[in-house]
């Protein structure tokens, strides 16, 4: 019997729970033995092992997360050219996790591993030179590092360089330029305020034709990425009749979007959508629905909503 081969006492769980709670921990036994082999592969000088025990303790992969644990691990990946360790580790250094918060020594591995080839530590590298952080402020650098990442299939640093071109921040202002990266943000990797900000070009004509329904398209997906802001904007199109006909069902909807939950969601939009429940423009009129979205624009940080205009007693539903 199992029971006897272990000298486990008649109360102890049997031998398939211990192994069912080992799994569910994380513990498995079959990953223990992996990560043992692991271990040991690592101390022969495999790189590729120590960047996979690495990461584990990280991230709590089939062990228990252990950061401090993680740090030698991935040195010796990184120091055998495994730029995932020496960008992980980078990460450790600018956050201070499991190790002390170094900007300067996260720049010199980010670094490493950019000149790699490897785009996410590029665009920390540009964050940090954004910042000044453990490097010099450097704008120009850091949209050179952001257009490496963006070619290398990142799309919010496509967003980062159109933010800079549009601002002339370490390039030189083209709104042309910020409009094409901003497409290629939106389209490509649907990035919500990607979307946004170029619908935004449009809808005001801000360096480019003004041109209302390719804002609202913008705004429309930009919305269905889950942007508050790009449901806000094409719900004042509706509401207005700017660039198609004026709709106010698809205003309080899009309102509604915007609104979205508390701490969440747009102040405005839910102030815009309770004075329609109010005064039954666009939705069937209603106080309690409106005294819900003064409520929700109060605690979205829309001040009007926190002091809104007298209900009628007319209308209790």
């Amino acid at each position: 019997m199992l029971r006897n081969i272990f000298h486990l006492p008649p109360s102890t769980p049997s031998l398939s729970l211990l192994v069912a709670l080992a799994t569910a921990t994380g513990c498995g036994l079959g990953e223990a033995g992996q990560t043992g082999r692991q271990r040991a592969d690592c101390a022969d000088g495999v790189s590729s092992a120590c960047l996979e025990v690495g990461l584990k303790l990280l991230h709590g992969r089939q062990v228990f997360r252990d950061a401090g644990a993680a740090g030698p691990f991935l040195q010796q990946a990184c120091d055998g050219e495994e730029w995932e360790g020496c960008y992980e580790l980078g990460g450790m250094y600018r956050d201070g996790r499991g190790v002390g918060e170094e900007p300067r020594r996260a720049a010199d591995l980010f670094e490493a591993a950019c000149g790699a080839g490897h785009g996410a530590a590029c665009a920390e590298l540009g964050l940090l030179h954004q910042e000044g952080l453990g490097v010099r402020r450097d704008l120009a650098r850091a949209a050179d590092l952001f257009e490496a990442a963006c070619d290398d299939g990142l799309g919010v640093n496509c967003w980062r360089l159109a933010v800079a071109f549009e601002g002339g921040q370490g390039r030189e202002q083209s709104i042309v330029r910020a409009a094409e990266l901003y497409a290629r943000a939106c389209g490509d990797y649907d990035y919500g305020d990607a979307c946004l900000r170029l619908g935004r070009v449009y809808r005001n004509g801000s360096g480019l034709a003004r041109d209302p329904r390719r804002a609202a398209i913008l705004f429309e997906r930009g919305c269905d990425t889950g942007d508050v802001q790009s449901c806000a904007e094409l719900a004042g199109m509706y509401a207005g009749g700017e660039g198609m006909t004026q709709d106010m069902e698809q205003a309080a909807e899009f309102y509604r979007r915007a609104c979205g939950r508390v701490r969440r969601g747009d102040g405005e939009s839910c102030f815009h959508l309770a004075e329609m429940y109010q005064s039954g423009t666009g939705v069937e009129q209603s106080n309690r629905e409106a005294e819900r979205y003064y409520n929700l624009a109060c605690w979205n940080g829309y001040r009007a909503g926190c002091i809104p205009p007298p209900l009628s007693s007319s209308d209790s539903t």
